[in-house]
């Protein structure tokens, strides 16, 4: 669990903005902020109860996914053009938003993230998804000994990421796992995507106007000023709108 521990908080700190509290789904369906996507909780890539919490902001929003053996998903949706980390051409293709989005991940983001020593990609190929067409990638990551948790010892982990584009958003699909099982990885986040609806259902808790300002701060910037390895991530902005 440690081991587990000492990878995952990387994976809450890409979003601020509005932020939930962990909230508990035996069945039944999620709904993304600004009807990115509806999310199916009794995907077979799920084992039991899963635990969520989310942030968004205006830019894009995350999912960070729990299942009942304590494996690691997350969801991240970038609204294509203002999110920092979604800026495209005009007429780009598809290929081209996902390979763009894949850079601004793994050449702005992750080396300039608090711990992360090193991040190579290892594997990088095109996969056809029941959501489309999709970019999926491993990387492998390294961190300091310092930001580990107590009585983890091992720096080195592996990054799975699957991405594709529908309409105004990029979706980021993401998982982790102590060892290199490039099929297995790919096979889990293809199952995730095949169960996303998108566009989504609209989020009764929040209109359209709420959508629009969510958050202060952006994504890029709350990624850089958190520690992303450790026992636990900096806390949002409270006085930011709440999503859950």
């Amino acid at each position: 669990m440690l081991r587990l521990l000492g990878g995952l908080v990387l994976l809450s700190s890409l979003l601020a903005g509005c932020a939930s509290a962990p909230k508990t789904y035996n069945s039944g369906f999620y709904d993304a902020p600004a009807q990115a996507y509806t999310l199916d909780m009794d995907s077979p890539a799920f084992r039991e109860g899963v635990r969520v919490t989310e942030q968004c902001d205006s830019g894009g929003g995350t999912l960070n996914i729990f299942d009942g053996e304590n494996r690691f998903f997350r969801i991240d949706y970038l609204k294509i053009n203002k999110s920092p980390l979604a800026q495209v051409p005009a007429f780009a293709t598809e290929r081209t938003i996902t390979d763009l989005v894949l850079a601004g991940y793994v050449d702005r983001v992750l080396p300039r993230a608090k711990g992360v020593e090193r991040s190579e990609i290892l594997l990088k190929d095109f996969v056809t998804t029941r959501a489309g067409n999709a970019l999926f990638t491993i990387l492998n990551m390294s961190v300091t000994d310092a930001v580990l948790p107590k009585g983890v010892s091992d720096t080195s982990y592996y990054y799975a990421i699957l991405i594709f584009q529908r309409g105004d958003f990029a979706y980021i699909v993401q998982s982790r796992s102590d060892t290199y099982q490039p099929d297995r990885l790919k096979d889990l986040l293809v199952a995730v995507a095949s169960n996303m609806k998108i566009p989504g259902n609209p989020r009764e808790d929040l209109d359209s106007d709420d959508e629009d300002t969510i958050g202060q701060g952006s994504i890029w910037g709350y990624f850089l000023k958190n520690r992303i390895f450790g026992k636990s991530a900096a806390k949002p902005d409270a006085t930011l709108l709440r999503c859950n």
